[in-house]
């Protein structure tokens, strides 16, 4: 399944608090956490203007962050793992013909009206 993406960007932030268990652990720690998710976020809006798409996996690889950030030479005592994003260019570019596939659930789906 991996050899088949072509490209891989890995996304680890440094622990803000070297003796925390989690990013979780702190207020620094969640707001880094966040930082860097916007930052992701804007990565993949930058590559789409470019006419890349982009998918972001946070936990779904089947492989354990630790050995990610083992394969990638990160430090663990040091980096937290993010997440993964695979990128590349469509078979063919996107057009009226050729739109890009509907979301699972759609803008519906995922919005709720105030009554």
């Amino acid at each position: 399944m991996f050899s088949a993406v072509p490209g891989w960007l890995i996304v680890t932030m440094a622990h803000s608090d070297p003796d925390a268990q989690s990013y979780q652990c702190s207020t620094k720690g969640r707001e880094d956490y966040a930082a860097t998710a916007c930052a992701v976020q804007n990565l993949m809006l930058s590559l789409s203007a470019e006419g890349v798409g982009s998918k972001w996996m946070t936990g779904a690889l089947g492989v354990a962050p630790e050995r990610v950030l083992e394969v990638v030479g990160a430090d663990a005592q040091k980096e937290i793992f993010v997440g993964a994003i695979w990128y590349g260019y469509p078979a063919q570019p996107l057009s009226p013909v050729n739109p890009a596939p509907e979301r699972k659930r759609g803008l519906a789906g995922v919005l709720t009206t105030l009554p």
